[in-house]
């Protein structure tokens, strides 16, 4: 490793590239190995001591790995050596997804809806028009709709979103290639963030944190979550912000949008910027028209939200904790949403960096949310190749202990997560948030992220 540290010396020395493309094919090869012996458990809901402990190793590599960044980044190699060292770090994230795509999902059942609202709509019907459950759709039975969960609702994905449903099931009714629109879009993903890096004249090797990243390894190559299309969208529209292509902009969040609708957070920063705000209104209008066109998509919406929203709640962090004080879940939601509405209107005003916002708003978002399913962190993590906040980074890794609700749910049907997990998982976000926020009174406090180039400052 002591040779390892020539990074650090003069550019010009070849060996100093040679140590560094080294020091990422070792970290590369043993995350590899992490994924491979995951993929080799089969159903880890029957082992989760054993994919808890093979998933913090593969973190830990990532830690590593941007442990080694900073460290190439003293040494500046010439730019040709970056982008092939750059290179490999992607295509060791693609092995890594490739070793899972072929696994059946077993920590998520989500994409069994996915498969279903395929199948349906390959049939020539409306997918939002009646649940799964429904006896108009017996004639598509096939055993594995005995997989859905909440059968009785109707879907409330966006039409984007129902488009790759559909597609992915024209091609091959299989779970697999369920999985395949959402791969994709993780390329057009890792393209968006590349330019964005490039266009910050940032280093090319800090993809490292989205495509290394444990979490949307598992949760897209793995379990097929479907929110890898949205965020690809958003990230294209960041990119065509920042080269101040506003209506390219304005286009692609309109799909992010259509593709999961939590991109709607994007308005209120977008309202208070002076430059490129004339687009919004054709932003608004892509993302409405398609929902208002089609009135079942608003009934289903209405109908299967409203039943969950009042109702479900799953590995929340502050807002059960309020429940539990004020002794009314129902005023714990209306307090945490509102707080969390008036934080990203602050945050909107304050904060100039589109990348910057959106993980502050997210990261607000997923701590006062009464559900927090881990794959909904996917929206966090291309963030964290500009800006690594601690506490969001401790979040992304301890999120799927939430996953130790399936031993009790496998034997007896009910869904609770245990006390144990829930401590585990958000001390140590309360930990490092407690000394963040004590850097920033004591001034120390730094800045990880560059401003762009041409600020979109109010």
């Amino acid at each position: 490793m002591a040779i390892l540290l020539t990074v650090g010396a003069s550019p010009n020395n070849r060996f100093n590239h040679l140590a560094l493309l080294m020091g990422f094919a070792i970290l590369g090869a043993l995350t590899i190995g992490c994924w491979w012996a995951i993929r080799s458990m089969g159903d880890v809901r029957h082992h989760l001591g054993t994919f808890y402990g093979w998933f913090g190793v593969a973190f830990a590599l990532y830690l590593a790995a941007l442990w080694w960044i900073r460290k190439a980044e003293q040494g500046t190699p010439a730019s040709r050596h970056m982008a092939l060292v750059a290179g490999f770090i992607i295509l060791v994230g693609a092995a890594s997804r490739l070793l899972l795509v072929g696994t059946t999902p077993a920590l998520s059942d989500d994409i069994y809806r996915y498969r279903w609202d395929g199948l349906v709509q390959r049939a020539g019907i409306d997918p939002y028009l009646y649940p799964p459950n429904h006896p108009a759709l017996d004639g598509l039975r096939d055993g594995q709709d005995q997989l859905i969960n909440f059968p009785h609702l109707r879907t409330v994905y966006p039409p984007l979103t129902e488009l790759a449903f559909f597609g992915a099931a024209a091609i091959n009714p299989s779970v697999t290639a369920q999985k395949l629109p959402f791969l994709l879009a993780e390329i057009l993903l890792v393209a968006a963030v590349l330019a964005v890096l490039a266009i910050r004249r940032r280093s090319l090797l800090w993809i490292a944190a989205y495509v290394w990243h444990p979490l949307p390894i598992l949760e897209i190559a793995g379990s097929g979550h479907n929110d890898a299309l949205g965020v690809a969208m958003l990230w294209v529209g960041i990119a065509a912000w920042e080269l101040r292509r506003y209506g390219i902009a304005a286009f692609s969040w309109a799909l992010a949008f259509l593709s999961k609708y939590a991109a709607v957070v994007l308005v209120p920063w977008w309202w208070l910027r002076r430059v490129g705000r004339s687009p919004l209104g054709f932003f608004l209008a892509l993302a409405i028209i398609p929902l208002v066109a089609h009135p079942t998509i608003l009934t289903a919406i209405a109908g299967s939200l409203g039943a969950m929203s009042g109702r479900f709640s799953s590995n929340g962090s502050v807002n059960p904790l309020l429940a539990l004080v004020l002794g009314s879940p129902l005023l714990a939601r209306v307090i945490c949403a509102g707080a969390w509405v008036a934080f990203a209107w602050w945050w909107a005003r304050r904060e100039a960096d589109v990348v910057r916002y959106l993980l502050g708003v997210m990261a607000a978002g997923a701590i006062l949310s009464p559900v927090l399913h881990p794959w909904y962190l996917l929206w966090l993590i291309p963030a964290l190749c500009f800006w690594q906040p601690w506490p969001v980074v401790a979040l992304t890794a301890t999120a799927v202990l939430s996953y130790a609700v399936w031993p009790a749910r496998l034997a007896t049907g009910v869904w609770e997560i245990p006390m144990w997990a829930h401590v585990l998982e958000y001390a140590p976000v309360g930990v490092l948030g407690l000394w963040e926020v004590w850097r920033c009174r004591w001034g120390l406090s730094s800045r990880l992220a560059m401003k762009p180039r041409h600020s979109v400052a109010s």
